[in-house]
């Protein structure tokens, strides 16, 4: 359902093309997507925004089109995708998002707020995503200009270390999805069980660096998992980390997880942030405080 389409003079395609002309008229680029991420749709500056003269190469993954057209760099096109998933995860719009700088392969460097709102039909199913880039590069230049930077060494906490092994117990498909994508980002080996009984067959004292733990499978308790999970360990040398996810409120949760032998709770939907430090603190032992975990 792209913006660019023959004109008809039919009542339907009149009202299309005058809510066409409108969505272009806006400056931000704007797209929109299915819930397997695919293009469904966009607006002009969202075309000058990838540089693209041939409507007809608009298709597919608007992430490769970033990558391959306007020379974005995978790691923040997959940050884009990844935060595009857990909006579609959640079904809750986020406003004016601040997102990281983007550099493309010839030094230049934009920056964009972004807004991503669910679509929904008319029985209020969840039906995919509209998402809207405003560049706000020249107001951070006038920003920085007013105020003198302060560098900051950029640390590097996984490179040249052995890549950690998660083992993410999950029965949701969109969530095992996003959660994966913010692991393996994060050089890490991640094996997926979406029921209890498939985790105790994967799991093995000493295989894992940590576990995240669902605690609402489908086929079973994730504390009664985490229990079995322990039983394993007994007699052993090692305590792998088990950290419970839930859609509850997470300091309700703690003190079920204590009791239960996990080491806290943190609620969903897991962000990028989260992850990289659960693993700055529980596999590389790093004194990193861990946004949102509840503990005893």
């Amino acid at each position: 359902m792209a913006l660019h389409q023959a004109k008809s003079s039919s009542p339907f395609d009149v009202i299309h093309k005058y809510y066409m002309d409108i969505i272009n008229s806006v400056p931000d680029a704007i797209y929109w997507i299915d819930m397997d991420c695919n293009l469904m749709g966009y607006n002009q500056p969202f075309i000058n925004l990838l540089g693209i003269s041939n409507p007809e190469q608009l298709k597919n993954s608007p992430y490769i089109l970033m990558q391959q057209h306007a020379r974005w760099p995978k790691e923040r096109t997959e940050n884009l995708r990844l935060d595009d998933m857990k909006t579609l995860f959640t079904g809750l719009p986020s406003y004016n998002v601040e997102e990281k700088a983007i550099i493309t392969d010839k030094n230049n460097v934009f920056y964009f707020k972004a807004t991503r709102v669910p679509l929904r039909d008319e029985k209020q199913q969840l039906g995919g995503l509209v998402v809207i880039l405003t560049d706000i590069s020249d107001w951070v230049a006038l920003k920085k200009e007013q105020h003198s930077p302060k560098k900051h060494p950029i640390q590097s906490t996984t490179q040249e270390q052995k890549p950690p092994k998660v083992l993410m117990i999950e029965d949701n498909l969109i969530a095992q999805n996003v959660e994966s994508a913010l692991l393996s980002a994060l050089n890490c080996q991640v094996d997926i069980a979406d029921t209890g009984s498939r985790a105790l067959e994967l799991f093995e004292p000493g295989k894992y660096d940590l576990v995240l733990m669902d605690i609402g499978l489908t086929d079973t308790s994730g504390y009664v998992v985490a229990k079995n999970l322990r039983k394993q360990e007994k007699n052993t040398p090692y305590h792998v980390p088990i950290i419970a996810l839930t859609g509850y409120e997470a300091d309700i949760v703690k003190y079920d997880c204590e009791q239960y032998f996990m080491e806290g709770v943190i609620t969903k939907p897991l962000s990028t942030e989260q992850a990289k430090q659960l693993i700055q603190h529980y596999v590389y032992h790093q004194d990193t405080e861990i946004t949102g975990l509840k503990s005893m």
